[in-house]
């Protein structure tokens, strides 16, 4: 995953002084970043991040504490949903014990403002730091809750991949065991999430009162380390495939046994699941991202080849690119997808193939998988959005004596914002 680390990379080193990386010893596994850290980039890593998910418009947030669209206190309480996101940071602590404190301090500042950065690419808000925690909200009142459900799992994935590929570089050249961070996501809906103000005279604090916030930091303190759990609620609405979901197991009496529910309270007839996001596996899935740990073959996307999806509503309309899970599409509207040869395999044949998941597609459709005859051969292939889910489109590549030579997919959300949420809290008397 080169790009995506060296983006994590330069946005890790860009948060201290030149002069800090060039003199400390501990910084050599960033010893090449240092040269160019004194030559100003083309975009900074922050941006770049946002173009690999084609986010054309400014960040929403660059603030923290209220949330943007409670500014205005008078409009307060206010119900309106939220998405919430709970990051706990284990392990930093050991640094005390290898560096002095203005090190100390250095260090952590740099990793905090790093997932700062990370979660404001997809348009979060920070709401509070928290020592090493960071409490975080996507969504606000003129996006749609897949989008913002999509902007978190996206941000914490690339937030467990910084983790993986940058922050244990550094931790591990410096002897130190590598951190542990466990992610927790919940969504609650418009009538579950009510926003006021805290605290008396100049002494408060604008916030989220749901049980679905707090189970967000719940599911952060269940989630196993370097991973992340999200709520029946995320799931469920973006009706997510099996294949990027886990139970967490434990071992009691000598047998596994699944921990599927993060609130299982039978006098209070409260019951509500959890799901491990393997974000890995998730990331994989980005036929715009290189692959870790993926099927060996001579050819790999995107330096050898890459699928592309275009989208359009009307038949007179103009084609728009559609990055990668990037957002929610509307059911109805036409897709084009484009395999574009960088390397000139020697491809001499095509197939391309529909994976369909979720509910709406079992109940609808006959098969859900099937191959496009119609377009085998081709270097495009059209197909339309139909049902709620996370869908792929897989692209086969043969070479001229029949052998597969290579393989890719693209993935693409669709929702129609009707899937009803769990709702837990006790409806207010009207």
């Amino acid at each position: 995953m080169r790009r995506l680390n060296d983006i994590f990379d330069r946005l890790f080193a860009s948060k201290f002084p030149t002069d800090i990386i060039y003199k400390s010893k501990d910084f050599s596994v960033f010893e090449k970043l240092a040269k160019t850290h004194d030559i100003e980039p083309v975009r900074p890593p922050i941006e770049e991040l946002r173009s690999l998910f084609g986010k054309e418009n400014s960040i929403f947030s660059s603030s923290i504490g209220t949330h943007p669209d409670f500014v205005d206190s008078t409009i307060l309480p206010h119900y309106q949903y939220i998405c919430s996101l709970f990051l706990d940071i284990a392990g930093s602590t050991k640094l005390g014990l290898k560096f002095p404190l203005s090190k100390v301090r250095l260090y952590k500042d740099a990793i905090l403002s790093t997932a700062i950065d990370i979660f404001r690419a997809f348009d979060g808000h920070i709401h509070r730091l928290q020592g090493d925690a960071v409490f975080a909200f996507f969504g606000h009142k003129e996006m749609k809750k897949s989008d913002a459900l999509i902007n978190a799992l996206n941000a914490a994935s690339l937030m467990q991949s910084y983790n993986k590929h940058t922050l244990t570089k550094f931790f591990e050249e410096n002897d130190l065991p590598p951190l542990r961070i466990r992610i927790g996501i919940d969504i609650g809906d418009d009538s579950e999430v009510l926003w006021s103000e805290y605290g008396i005279g100049d002494v408060t604090e604008v916030t989220s009162t749901s049980i679905h916030t707090d189970l967000a930091a719940k599911l952060q303190s269940e989630s196993p380390r370097n991973m992340i759990m999200i709520g029946e609620n995320v799931y469920k609405y973006l009706d997510l495939s099996d294949k990027f979901l886990n139970v967490k197991t434990h071992i009691e009496n000598g047998e596994v046994v699944e921990d599927k529910y993060v609130l299982n309270d039978s006098n209070l007839h409260a019951y509500y699941q959890m799901r491990v996001f393997n974000w890995e596996k998730y990331l994989n899935s980005f036929s715009s991202l290189p692959k870790s740990n993926f099927e060996e073959r001579n050819y790999s996307s995107p330096n050898d080849f890459e699928v592309i999806c275009y989208v359009k509503k009307e038949e007179d309309d103009t084609y728009k690119r559609y990055y990668q899970n990037s957002f929610s599409l509307e059911k109805g509207l036409q897709l084009k997808f484009e395999l574009r040869n960088y390397a000139s395999l020697p491809i001499g044949n095509i197939k391309w193939k529909v994976v369909n998941y979720g509910t709406e597609a079992e109940q609808s459709e006959h098969g859900l998988e099937f191959f496009m005859d119609d377009d085998e051969g081709q270097y495009v292939c059209h197909q339309y959005t139909a049902y709620t889910g996370l869908h792929f489109m897989e692209c086969y590549m043969y070479d001229y004596n029949g052998k597969l030579i290579a393989k890719d997919m693209f993935s693409i959300f669709i929702n129609d914002e009707k899937r009803d949420f769990r709702r837990l809290g006790v409806p207010e008397s009207r």
